[in-house]
């Protein structure tokens, strides 16, 4: 049902794979990436087969440095280097001779629901989307009545550094962790922490 494929992004090779349908192409497509600092291991690769069996093609990849993708540093979440990697990898899906360029969707997870959030905004390739759990910070943005604040957003996708500004580094730092009070982690809920524990101890999700 799927294959392993690759795409370039921000000149680093990410590992995805793609989920053929049975009805005949074109097919719409899905463009579908882990949230946070999981994997597509990571019952992302659940969604795309269920995906699949409703007849949707599914594009899934590795985050830039995380899992089976290239690029340095490793495990460094950069929500704009993010964001460029799912247009890239839409770039890569509209490729596909057996895919219909004017239905493909993008699908969020978690920390990554912002990113693609922020691309169906930017970019009209995008017919669809869904986000799962959507983290889009601690308050709600202010009202953007001039555009300045979207303009400010379309310019770091489309030329914002990889690298994260000096104010945006905050480790590295755990994910999660079992004591909040010896040692802080990036996302505090209990539910969190036995999720990446459930999950992210297997060894076959990288």
């Amino acid at each position: 049902m799927a294959r392993d494929v690759s795409f370039e992004s921000e000149g680093a090779e990410l590992s995805a794979w793609f989920y053929s349908p049975d009805p005949s192409p074109p097919w719409p497509l899905v463009v579908m990436a882990h949230g946070f600092s999981a994997t597509k291991q990571m019952v992302a690769d659940r969604y795309a087969e269920v995906f699949t069996k409703a007849g949707v093609a599914v594009l899934l990849y590795d985050h830039r440095g995380f899992g089976e993708s290239g690029g340095e540093p490793r495990q460094q979440v950069n929500p704009w280097a993010q964001a460029r990697g799912y247009r890239d990898a839409i770039a890569f899906a509209t490729t596909h001779e057996n895919v219909d360029s004017a239905r493909i969707a993008v699908w969020g997870d978690s920390y990554s629901s912002g990113a693609a959030l922020v691309v169906t905004a930017l970019d009209t390739r995008v017919a669809a989307l869904v986000v799962q759990v959507p983290a889009l910070g601690a308050e709600v943005p202010s009202n953007d009545l001039d555009g300045s604040a979207r303009e400010a957003m379309k310019q770091m996708v489309h030329t914002g550094s990889v690298k994260p500004a000096p104010d945006e580094v905050h480790g590295p730092i755990p994910v999660v962790w079992d004591d909040q009070d010896q040692r802080p982690s990036a996302l505090k809920p209990e539910t969190a922490f036995r999720w990446f524990n459930g999950y992210g101890t297997r060894s076959d999700t990288n």
